[in-house]
């Protein structure tokens, strides 16, 4: 599990395969560039046991990248970064990758994983605050570029530590891609 994390943070360090475009100096100082589209989401955290604790989140999405170390076949990597906040005062933020396959004419499935900090507050124990998401997105897409979908994700810390208990979130998510 160790080498398969190290192997996706080397590819997100490896860098694209086609040369950098001149960016205005306002996206240089973000090596991804400017947020391609943005994601609102709401449903239920820890959907296994009980429904009385809710989540809110957001999601940043950058350009899609080519990495040298995909075969042919393989879907562009899109950057990610978002947090999420519960009713429970839990804070999780992460940075991570995802990578749309599309189904047919308007769905596409969404994998993705992230790392990132998570705060307790008042809810689950999750064992630590290096957490680990990982996901996965149904969407259809809406004739004006936006789309709207369903997304499991679950968050653990990969049994690094000795307490991993893990949770699922099942929420709903409306994405819009900003205009330039």
């Amino acid at each position: 599990m160790k080498l398969l994390w190290a192997s996706l943070l080397l590819m997100l360090l490896s860098g694209p395969v086609s040369s950098p475009v001149a960016r205005p100096a306002m996206a240089q100082l973000l090596p991804l560039g400017d947020p391609e589209a943005v994601s609102a989401s709401t449903g239920a955290f820890e959907v296994r046991k009980r429904l009385d604790e809710y989540e809110v989140g957001w999601e940043l999405r950058f350009a899609p990248r080519r990495f040298r170390l995909l075969p042919s076949w393989a879907p562009d990597v899109i950057p990610v970064a978002g947090a999420m906040a519960s009713s429970r005062s839990i804070l999780y933020t992460y940075a991570g990758f995802r990578m749309d396959i599309p189904l047919w004419e308007r769905w596409v499935v969404s994998p993705g994983l992230g790392t990132g900090l998570y705060y307790r507050g008042y809810g689950k124990n999750l064992g630590g605050a290096l957490e680990f998401r990982s996901q996965i997105e149904l969407a259809y897409r809406l004739p004006n570029e936006a789309r709207l979908g369903l997304c499991l994700y679950h968050l653990s810390n990969a049994g690094l530590l000795g307490f991993n208990p893990g949770s699922e979130s099942l929420v709903l998510t409306y994405s819009s891609r900003l205009r330039k």
